[in-house]
């Protein structure tokens, strides 16, 4: 909260507040249990698909593979840095190239989940009630990873 003083009579009061009850050392406690917790089951779930050979060759898991891993990357950099700000009230690096920078992961990483869970949704659909459009190589490649790529990509 800071302070205008006009004169010796009047004194104007402001607040930057974003329309949130909730103080910034809540949110950031709030921010960071989950977070630890998330980061684990993550790690976790993203170890098994990876070292276990039948789960990592199966088509249908290598979208969850990408989210995770792209999940992984928002844990990492966009909500430190969002707990950084709440317990410091102050960004990590006071600078606009930073500020971009957090912006696009930020937006990157929360738009592109989505994006890779509805083409998750019809790829399970393709896989299991169209098989013969994954049939071969070149219909594999075109059917299952250009979409995944573009997707990250896009």
């Amino acid at each position: 909260m800071s302070t205008l003083h006009t004169n010796s009579t009047q004194t104007i009061s402001f607040s930057i507040s974003d329309g949130i009850a909730i103080p910034y050392i809540g949110r950031f406690w709030l921010l960071l249990i989950p977070n630890i917790l998330s980061l684990i089951c993550s790690l976790f779930v993203l170890f098994h698909f990876l070292f276990d050979s039948t789960l990592r060759h199966a088509l249908h898991n290598h979208v969850i593979i990408v989210i995770l891993i792209v999940c992984i990357i928002a844990e990492l950099t966009t909500i430190p840095f969002m707990m950084y700000f709440y317990l410091n009230g102050v960004v990590w690096i006071q600078s606009p190239t930073f500020c971009m920078i957090w912006k696009f992961f930020d937006s990157a990483t929360y738009t592109t989940v989505p994006k890779l869970v509805g083409w998750s949704s019809m790829e399970r659909h393709i896989i299991i009630f169209h098989s013969q459009w994954i049939s071969t190589k070149k219909k594999r490649f075109l059917i299952h990873y250009l979409p995944i790529v573009l997707i990250v990509i896009y």
